[in-house]
């Protein structure tokens, strides 16, 4: 299970393993789209949904 903090202009997802992750809001000025610079991973908030994308993995969606 993953864990996704919302920062306010950023996510936090807490790994399993303890890793983290920052994603900034894609584009900066609003709430629902963000990204991971670095990997262009992305998760979209939307409701009690996340939908979490990993290029090379099929996207999951995630339920609050």
């Amino acid at each position: 299970m993953i864990t996704i903090q919302n920062l306010g202009t950023a996510l936090r997802v807490v790994r399993p393993d303890g890793t983290t992750e920052e994603f900034a809001a894609s584009p900066a000025n609003q709430s629902s789209r963000y990204q991971e610079a670095a990997s262009h991973d992305a998760i979209v908030i939307d409701a009690r949904e996340a939908l979490v994308m990993k290029r090379g993995s099929t996207p999951q969606t995630c339920k609050r």
